[in-house]
């Protein structure tokens, strides 16, 4: 058993049974381009140590111990319960535990992990004399070679919320001091009985969505579910109480959002809801021709693999580009797809077709094209001042759903490009061989190998992000032909069903 174990138990029950029997791939949100553990001992210049790995038998650390001043990846056991500790040193006060992270920030909230991990190591009869943390400095910028001394930081804190370290993880393990077997016994009864019933709670989608929520709540899965209400504290003790659906929301339940003032009066104006006025305001503010439709496909890197990058920046390594030079002219496209550092190639290539002048329609532009170009301006000033006037002219096409400009209650809560597109033209983006951003990283990953199908890859790649531009295309002409008819067309409404 491990510590995750007892975190899903504590989350919910059924979840815990789930992911030990139909455990779910993910996709990593990040590439680990290197290993940190390779990292740390290069830092050390570790040449003599012990190093563990999965299966190993319960005692082995502990014997090592007797023969090694350094050991990695140390797996410890009692009481049916195992961790592994990344990195411990025999220094000269006894021994020293490092825990590792990849990442800038290790927060606060990681304590209780790490003081349960030393429970166990403490049960097992080894006293730990002092405790540190290894990560990655957020300020190392990469010259040539990859300078593993300036990368890393060895310090006792953790971070809070403002990346500022107050409190050593020492101090912070006392805090989150407890017995972590006490839940074992009740954990092993639910993994040998049947998968427990789905109980609806806000731990369904605390801090992220859990992986099986979708086949838990099927049922629930229809236009007007109480649970699609957005920003929205009470609808889990409205559904507590047997109100599942939307048409008992009562004013005192709502924060008063915009979002959630169009999703009421969508259920009211049969399943559709537009401000007008606001919509027609923003495309006459802010739409000028020639339109160009943008969208970017990067992928992010733990460690800098090039000159002038940092932890976690970002390489951009594709772009798709529709261009409308008049209203409803015909569209003309351009893309590009580089290998390697291909960032100057790209930069290049983009200045070099996008329109001079006119809106760049982006959808959620700010997290995404208009921050790699903030970026990219950075690491090359020779072209910043070109990159920054394109960003000057960037125009987001979320804002409008996202203020709740529009809402129909298929959207179900949700305005995500794919989503929208689903919603007002029937298409599926998994007819696509690759049908979201990180399968795209992941196939240029793959590309980046002498042994692939680069032609088939390539082709799989042009094939998404153009979708993505061409969805842009359709869900700005879908809200002009809103404006123009002043109401929900009448094709719109015949698909629209209300669920009760």
């Amino acid at each position: 058993m491990h510590l995750t174990d007892i975190k899903n138990y504590e989350r919910c029950k059924r979840m815990l049974w789930l992911n030990h029997y139909e455990p779910k791939n993910s996709f990593p949100l990040v590439y680990y381009n290197e290993s940190l553990i390779t990292l740390v001992k290069e830092y050390f210049h570790l040449t003599t140590y012990f190093e563990g790995k999965p299966g190993d038998e319960s005692d082995q650390a502990l014997k090592a111990m007797q023969e090694y001043d350094t050991l990695i990846n140390a797996r410890f056991v009692y009481n049916d319960l195992r961790v592994h500790l990344p990195l411990m040193m025999k220094e000269e006060n006894g021994w020293s535990v490092y825990f590792t992270y990849a990442s800038c920030y290790p927060r606060e909230s990681q304590a209780g992990k790490l003081a349960d991990k030393l429970a166990v190591v403490k049960a097992c009869g080894v006293s730990i004399s002092d405790v540190k943390i290894i990560h990655l400095n957020p300020d190392y910028i990469r010259k040539d070679e990859l300078d593993v001394q300036a990368l890393l930081i060895i310090t006792p804190y953790l971070y809070n919320k403002r990346n500022n370290g107050f409190h050593t993880v020492t101090e912070l393990m006392e805090r989150h001091q407890r017995n972590v077997f006490e839940a074992i016994p009740e954990i092993n009864r639910i993994l040998n009985e049947n998968c427990p019933k789905a109980k609806l709670s806000q731990n369904c989608t605390k801090s992220f969505k859990c992986p099986y929520y979708a086949e838990c709540f099927a049922d629930l899965d229809y236009d007007t579910s109480v649970l699609y209400l957005m920003q929205s504290a009470q609808k889990y003790t409205l559904y507590d109480q047997g109100k599942l659906d939307i048409k008992y929301v009562k004013p005192e339940h709502l924060e008063g959002t915009r979002m959630q003032y169009a999703q009421m009066m969508a259920y009211r104006n049969n399943g559709f809801y537009m401000d007008h006025f606001a919509l027609k305001n923003w495309v006459n503010e802010n739409i000028t021709y020639p339109l160009s439709y943008l969208d970017f496909e990067w992928e992010t890197f733990v460690y800098p693999p090039y000159s002038g990058m940092k932890p976690y920046d970002v390489l951009v390594f594709q772009y798709s580009l529709h261009v409308e030079e008049t209203a409803n002219a015909k569209l003309s496209h351009e893309q590009f797809i580089g290998d390697k550092d291909c960032r100057i190639a790209f930069i290049e290539h983009l200045l070099a077709h996008i329109p001079n002048s006119g809106t760049i329609l982006v959808y959620n532009m700010e997290g995404a094209e208009k921050l790699r170009l903030k970026q990219l301006s950075e690491q090359f000033p020779q072209y910043a001042e070109a990159l920054n006037a394109l960003c000057e002219r960037m125009v987001d096409l979320s804002l409008p759903f996202e203020a709740g400009c529009i809402y129909d209650i298929r959207m179900h809560g949700y305005h995500s490009l794919k989503k929208l597109v689903e919603v007002f033209h029937d298409f599926d983006y998994h007819t696509l061989a690759i049908s979201q951003g990180l399968q795209a990283a992941e196939s240029w990953r793959l590309l980046q190998e002498e042994t692939a199908d680069k032609e088939t890859i390539r082709k799989q790649l042009f094939e998404y992000c153009s979708m993505d531009t061409y969805s842009e295309y359709l869900i700005f002409h879908k809200m002009i032909e809103f404006i123009e008819q002043k109401q929900v067309p009448q094709q719109l409404k015949e698909k629209i069903t209300i669920n009760i």
